[in-house]
């Protein structure tokens, strides 16, 4: 035996007894009794080597310090492969059990440590998916809900009609390949949201008369028309039923695609309302002008707003509106000391982005950190 494992640990400093707790020929009786250890370190040591005894990991699930749990959940979810829920052999039962529990700890953290190891793996106990599929936490159902190949369509359609979260639906609209049936099942539950998500899903599969449904609904939802316009093969009948409910941007967008039907676009094109122009009337140089000017999509008047109180030439920042990226426009709103909401606002309107790409988080905090934007809006002097 070695000398050092030979040794008592109460007569070990701690660098030592965490040594000891993490090579893989410790006695398992002295992991055990290390798995007690007053430090941390020791604890997490003893956590991570594949060599402690089951009933050693079992004390360390209902450890008071996060980081140890979380190691542990690392280490067992590794092995969940090997692991049966139905097994006779006690040592197997007794880790699965302790995965189990971890797979409900209190902290995230934890339950996230075991999504990481698992998600997209193929021989992993179906219960422990199902169970992490179910979290009410995006950090550990989201990752299963779009990943693993473990969870079938009638898994889908529970989970969507008795979602944890509303942001499960969100998860599994951005599954790849979603079929008809859970693609079906999310429009019909309206969310706005959910139904951004699975539109702008490329691979989703959604029936033809699902899009006609949401399509239905689309006139006053700028999200859904945006992402609804750059689907793949949208068919005639699709193309049709769009007719004389979108706005003119996303209209612009459809009208602008070379793989479509052209005799359909050209259809649409010629059954767009021919509207008078608004003559852009001189608005307030504030923010309150300027969310008018964007609800109407009047960019030059954005423009004029925008340079006006950023300070930048006005040719600049028109020609920077019109190229409509969401990046840039968000800069230009910091840059003119707009809020976060105003700029929220311009990056669905003008830049068409979705609710899931906005630049600006809730609360109206800037995604985007303050360097990164002026270096946007110096790129526009450099080009001017």
């Amino acid at each position: 035996m070695h000398a050092t494992t030979a040794a008592s640990p109460r007569r070990m400093d701690e660098a030592t007894r965490a040594q000891l707790a993490e090579r893989p020929d410790t006695p398992p009786e002295m992991l055990f009794f290390l798995a007690n250890d007053t430090a941390i370190t020791v604890r997490a040591a003893v956590a991570a080597n594949a060599a402690t005894p089951p009933l050693a990991d079992r004390v360390l699930a209902r450890d008071t310090e996060p980081g140890v749990r979380r190691m542990l959940a690392r280490k067992l979810a590794c092995l969940a492969p090997l692991l049966d829920p139905g097994t006779s052999d006690r040592q197997r039962r007794i880790a699965w059990e302790t995965l189990c529990l971890l797979a409900e700890d209190d902290a995230i953290a934890v339950r996230a440590a075991v999504t990481e190891q698992v998600a997209e793996q193929p021989d992993i106990p179906r219960p422990l998916i199902l169970r992490l599929a179910q979290d009410v936490a995006m950090a550990v159902a989201e990752p299963v809900l779009r990943g693993s190949p473990l969870l079938e369509e009638a898994d889908l359609l529970w989970l969507i009609a008795n979602p944890p979260s509303l942001e499960t639906l969100g998860a599994i609209a951005r599954r790849p390949n979603l079929p008809e049936a859970p693609s079906d099942a999310i429009a019909e539950r309206a969310d706005g949201p959910s139904v951004a998500a699975l539109l702008a899903n490329a691979t989703a599969r959604i029936r033809d008369a699902t899009l006609l449904a949401i399509a239905s609904g689309c006139g006053g939802n700028a999200a859904w028309q945006a992402a609804i316009v750059r689907r793949p093969k949208l068919t005639e009948a699709v193309l049709q039923g769009l007719a004389g409910l979108l706005a003119e941007e996303a209209l612009n967008v459809l009208l602008t695609r070379t793989d479509l039907d052209t005799a359909v676009l050209a259809t649409l094109h010629r059954g767009r309302p021919q509207r008078q122009p608004v003559a852009a009337q001189p608005r307030g140089l504030d923010e309150k002008g300027f969310i008018a000017a964007t609800r109407l999509a009047q960019l030059p008047e954005c423009a004029r707003i925008l340079a006006a109180l950023s300070g930048l030439p006005a040719g600049v920042v028109a020609r920077a509106l019109a190229l409509r990226e969401a990046p840039v426009l968000v800069a230009l709103c910091w840059k003119a000391r707009l809020s976060g909401r105003a700029a929220a606002f311009a990056q669905l309107r003008l830049a068409g982005s979705p609710p899931e790409e906005l630049l600006v988080l809730p609360g109206g905090i800037w995604a985007m950190e303050a360097e990164k934007m002026q270096a946007l809006v110096d790129g526009l002097l450099v080009t001017a």
